[in-house]
């Protein structure tokens, strides 16, 4: 999105144990689901800031009865960081359930291809240590709905080569627009989401990683939007995860 391809190759990170992961690595995807604690970590560009602090309160709201963590580290696409020695070590330090990627580079005129290399790779150092790993496919520009379904195919290609779940993220935001086309989640740039715009894709990303509907959450006075908005964005958050099943486990 807007950057030149990176011509670095990307370094796999070890699995934890003695083993470097191979290229041809391609492990089943875990199911944390059940788990009683979730250790989420979140990678990616300026599109993840945000999602941190709404996701926690999203589950303290939700999921009471559940210890979750969450940290995040973004900043840059995921190219760009592919080989951060701070980050690959974040990832093998802790014991994450949950790790979202977000920041695959994409042409908005769809006329370039950029490669998926380095997501592929956080991909597999997700998996070596038996997290999750969600793609965050960003929501698309003001005005061009065209753009969630481009980028959505994206990831789905990226799944298709290396197991991983995809959030439906900007397809929710498209079936949103449908219902009530007066909405106001893009900040004035018409590219980043306003903090309403986040909610939005931190209930598709709740649903992902929990398997919980998010339209069976009640109104929380802590979160953006009042009853009607978060009804309706958990309605629609649950019908793309319904119409486009983030994992294959």
């Amino acid at each position: 999105m807007g950057s030149t391809p990176t011509s670095e190759a990307a370094i796999p990170a070890g699995n934890g144990t003695s083993e470097p992961i191979k290229s041809t690595d391609n492990l089943p995807i875990p199911n944390n689901r059940e788990l009683s604690n979730y250790n989420i970590l979140i990678i990616g560009n300026s599109h993840v800031a945000g999602i941190e602090s709404l996701l926690t309160e999203i589950f303290s709201h939700g999921d009471a009865n559940k210890t979750v963590n969450i940290d995040t580290r973004n900043g840059a696409f995921l190219d760009t960081i592919v080989n951060n020695e701070s980050i690959i070590e974040t990832i093998q330090n802790k014991q994450w359930t949950h790790v979202i990627l977000q920041g695959q580079k994409y042409s908005q005129s769809q006329s370039e291809f950029y490669p998926i290399d380095a997501t592929v790779t956080w991909i597999q150092r997700a998996k070596a240590i038996g997290a999750t790993p969600i793609l965050f496919p960003e929501h698309p520009l003001a005005g061009k709905p065209q753009d969630a379904i481009y980028v959505h195919g994206i990831h789905v290609d990226i799944a298709k080569e290396q197991h991983s779940c995809v959030a439906p993220v900007g397809l929710a935001w498209n079936q949103a627009f449908e219902i009530s086309p007066e909405l106001t989640i893009h900040q004035a740039d018409g590219n980043h989401a306003t903090m309403l715009g986040k909610l939005l894709s931190s209930l598709v990303l709740y649903e992902t990683i929990t398997g919980k509907s998010a339209d069976l959450l009640t109104f929380s006075d802590t979160l953006p939007g009042d009853a009607i908005t978060q009804a309706l964005f958990g309605q629609v958050a649950s019908q793309a995860i319904i119409d486009n099943i983030p994992c294959n486990f």
